[in-house]
């Protein structure tokens, strides 16, 4: 099955070898553990930061809770910002922590209004944190990090940022935007295997952590006990030394190519084939260059479309919420990224819109080549 789904992405064939190499036991060999550092310098690399990243075992969703878990405590009241389905998450873990959410939204299909935040935070900004997604995938959003976070720092009010369909490929700059907290995952742009956490920490953020009233009431959740090695030992439990392998692979084939721009390319592409088409995208502004999400044909579900996809081989994604069958999605992300598999997704796309009776203004497949030969 060809994946160009909105994440996990297809991963390469060298670096899903490395999952079926065991070389040594990561809890007492000193040099896994030079491996491990390593690639924990590549993810601040990733986020042009020397602050500090480590590894958390397990999908991103659990580095998003434990961002909470360390940085909230009873009665901390915390800005929910949320322009989609996975912004208000946040205010899930903040109540689990005893906090108190204060849900901020705007239009779920645009990025953030920066001039209407200003504006909410003039009359009330007294929040010890702010929660945020950098990319809404169910929308195809890309929030403005930087404008926000550094709006946010101008109040003192810690940022956590939900990066994980946006690391590795949107612009990120961890300093100049003012995070306090990054949360990647290895499964998106970086097209490792899923079950990594990438977490990335403000000095800010870690002295808050260290002058808690409480105690962080995880030990799996502590992010000091990823950074402060108390009792001799390296890391908190045993990491999986494959995943760790795999992502090291993956983050050195992530730094060969422009990422970044290779990302944007396929976005912009993307965008004008389904426009030219006479689709409607689902986000009016602040596209997403890791995915894109286009608005199901009245009269049809996003089912028809994906069914019949999975039927040749391609597997893309329906939305998510509100919008689950009311939106498919492209990820343009990753290792999903070539012009063959765009070729074959555009051919098959045509294929069964002919099928279904979707009218379109052009030939997917032949935009397509016009556009990369131009």
């Amino acid at each position: 099955m060809k994946i160009l789904c909105a994440g996990p992405t297809s991963i390469d064939e060298e670096v899903m070898e490395l999952m079926g190499k065991s070389l040594t036991n990561p809890d007492i060999d000193p040099e896994y553990e030079k491996i491990h550092r390593r690639v924990e310098k590549k993810i601040s690399k990733l986020l042009n930061t020397d602050a500090t990243s480590f590894l958390m075992l397990g999908e991103g969703i659990i580095g998003l809770e434990a961002a909470i878990c360390n940085l909230v405590e009873k009665g901390d009241r915390v800005l929910v910002l949320n322009n989609g389905v996975f912004g208000a998450g946040f205010a899930d873990y903040v109540k689990f922590y005893g906090g108190e959410a204060v849900i901020y939204e705007d239009d779920f299909r645009r990025g953030f209004n920066i001039e209407k935040l200003k504006r909410f935070l003039e009359k009330d900004h007294d929040f010890k944190v702010a929660t945020m997604v950098h990319c809404e995938t169910p929308s195809g959003i890309t929030n403005d990090v930087k404008s926000i976070c550094n709006l946010l720092d101008k109040y003192g009010i810690l940022s956590v940022v939900d990066t994980v369909s946006g690391m590795g490929g949107e612009e990120f700059d961890f300093d100049d935007f003012k995070v306090d907290i990054a949360l990647g995952g290895s499964q998106k742009c970086i097209s490792a295997p899923t079950g990594i956490t990438l977490i990335t920490i403000s000095d800010n953020a870690k002295r808050v952590v260290e002058n808690r009233k409480t105690p962080v009431p995880s030990y799996y959740m502590n992010f000091l006990n990823y950074y402060n090695y108390s009792d001799g030992f390296a890391f908190p439990y045993t990491m999986n030394e494959n995943l760790t392998y795999a992502l090291d692979l993956a983050l050195d084939k992530l730094f060969e190519k422009n990422s970044i721009a290779l990302h944007k390319k396929y976005a912009e592409v993307t965008r004008e084939i389904f426009t030219h088409a006479g689709f409607e995208l689902y986000a009016k502004d602040s596209w997403s260059n890791t995915l894109t999400a286009v608005l199901v044909p009245e009269g049809f579900v996003a089912e028809d479309i994906l069914a019949s996809l999975r039927n040749k081989g391609i597997l893309i994604s329906k939305g998510a919420g509100d919008i689950f069958e009311k939106v498919f999605r492209i990820g343009h992300m990753g290792n999903n990224i070539s012009y063959e598999n765009f070729l074959e997704l555009y051919e098959k796309l045509d294929e069964v819109f002919d099928e279904l009776g979707i009218e379109r203004k052009i030939s997917l497949k032949d935009e397509f080549k016009k556009i990369m030969d131009r």
